[in-house]
């Protein structure tokens, strides 16, 4: 049973991880064009905070969604006037950029 029970979390881990992998991709994807817009300004302070915040984006939010996409999961399938299963999958693909 304990056998049972490490092989059922480190599935459920792989999983998350599987499904972290698009998350983080798509938060490239969407931050590499705010990078761009930015140009020279991402050499000053507001561009120094960016950076932080991208490096949150693609590396901890993957991370935290590879613990807690079961839940996360059942609470986008419990809302019927909610968005569609690929942007909970991936985010950043879906984000406006102005």
């Amino acid at each position: 049973m304990k056998n049972f029970l490490k092989s059922l979390g480190f599935g459920y881990f792989i999983i998350g991880s599987l499904l972290s992998i698009p998350m983080a991709l798509s938060y490239v994807y969407a931050q590499w064009f705010v990078l761009i817009g930015m140009g020279w300004s991402v050499f000053s302070f507001s561009g120094l905070s960016f950076l932080m915040m991208s490096g949150y984006l693609i590396a901890i939010t993957p991370i935290v969604r590879a613990i807690l996409w079961l839940p996360s999961l059942v609470m986008w399938f419990a809302d019927p006037g909610g968005y569609s299963f690929l942007k909970w999958l991936a985010p950043g693909f879906y984000t406006e950029i102005g």
